[in-house]
C-alpha cells in the first residue's frame, strides 16, 4: 500500500471516529459521554471495582476517571464504598438510578450501532472486527515496547 494510501485510511479512521462520537451524543438521550456509559456497562456487567482497576481495563488514566466518576456520583449514578477489612481501598459501584439509565440508554445504544454498522453484510463484519482487532494489537504491542 501506498504512503498515500495509508495516510487517507489513518483520517478515514480519525474523521470515523469524530463523527461517530457526535452520532452517540445524538443517540444518547440522557447526554452521557460514551466514557461515562463505559463505565456503567462495566459495572453493570462485572461489578463493583476499583477505581485503578476500572482505569486500566477502559485505557484511561485514573486522574482521568477521577472527573467521570465524581460527576456519575454526584448524578446519582454510581456510589463509593469503602472496602470492609481496608478501609484504604474504594468500590465504585452502579446505583438503580444507573441500572435504568443503562436500561433507557440500551434501546439509543442499539440504534446508534445500527447507525454505524448498517449496510455492512456479514462476511463484512467479521473482516472489520479481523482487522480491527490486528491493528489493535499492533497499538498496544507498541505501547508495552514503548512503556519497557
Amino acid at each position: 500500500m501506498k504512503d498515500d494510501d495509508l495516510i487517507e485510511l489513518e483520517k478515514t479512521i480519525r474523521k470515523m471516529m469524530n463523527i461517530g462520537t457526535k452520532e452517540w451524543k445524538r443517540h444518547i438521550k440522557l447526554k452521557f459521554t460514551r466514557t461515562e456509559a463505559l463505565v456503567l456497562y462495566k459495572l453493570n456487567n462485572e461489578g463493583p471495582q476499583r477505581a485503578s482497576q476500572l482505569a486500566k481495563s477502559l485505557y484511561i488514566t485514573t486522574g482521568g476517571l477521577t472527573g467521570i466518576t465524581d460527576k456519575l456520583v454526584t448524578k446519582g449514578y454510581i456510589t463509593r464504598k469503602r472496602d470492609e477489612v481496608d478501609r484504604r481501598v474504594v468500590y465504585l459501584d452502579l446505583t438503580e438510578k444507573g441500572r435504568e439509565a443503562l436500561q433507557t440508554m440500551s434501546v439509543s445504544r442499539r440504534k446508534f450501532i445500527d447507525t454505524f454498522f448498517g449496510g455492512l453484510s456479514e462476511e463484512e463484519m467479521e473482516q472489520l472486527l479481523t482487522i480491527s482487532k490486528k491493528m489493535l494489537a499492533n497499538l498496544e504491542a507498541a505501547e508495552k515496547k514503548s512503556n519497557s
